[in-house]
């Protein structure tokens, strides 16, 4: 059934129905990153802080799954707005470790809402049981593309 009217290619690709759903599924949080100048991947930041606490920005990039060199711009601005913080480890003083502030914390909170209100909203369609087949099965191709929980 393809009450939409958007081509049949589009209609049975899984890989349109999905990006379109992510798309859906991510509104508000899009809009609250961007009413902050801010993206997805420094909402992954804050997440990856949020969830494995302090780290190095080796780590930080590794569980972000962000590059290395684009990690430092990132925790440039969220510094500069006060979300996270950087200090010199004490066990290797060549290296940074990465951490939530308070208003990082408060930040991450609100973020994080968001994007679960869009995400119930846009698969609400779902009944429990089919939104775990679904979680389940796209761990599995996020697994097949080297994204490793």
């Amino acid at each position: 059934m393809n009450d939409f009217l958007i081509p049949q290619f589009q209609w049975n690709s899984l890989s349109y129905l999905t990006s379109r759903a992510g798309r859906v599924g991510t509104q508000e949080l899009t809009e609250l990153m961007e009413s902050e100048s801010l993206t997805r991947n420094h909402f992954m930041i804050v997440c990856a802080l949020a969830e494995f606490g302090p780290m190095s920005q080796n780590d930080l990039a590794k569980h972000s799954n962000l590059n290395r060199g684009h990690l430092v711009a990132y925790l440039d601005e969220l510094a500069d707005r006060k979300i996270l913080e950087r200090s010199v480890d004490p066990s290797d003083r060549r290296r940074n470790i990465i951490t939530l502030t308070a208003v990082g914390k408060k930040f991450t909170a609100r973020a994080t809402a968001a994007a679960e209100r869009s995400e119930a909203e846009v698969f609400g369609a779902l009944d429990a049981k089919q939104q775990e087949t679904l979680r389940t099965l796209l761990q599995l191709v996020a697994i097949k593309d080297g994204e490793a929980r």
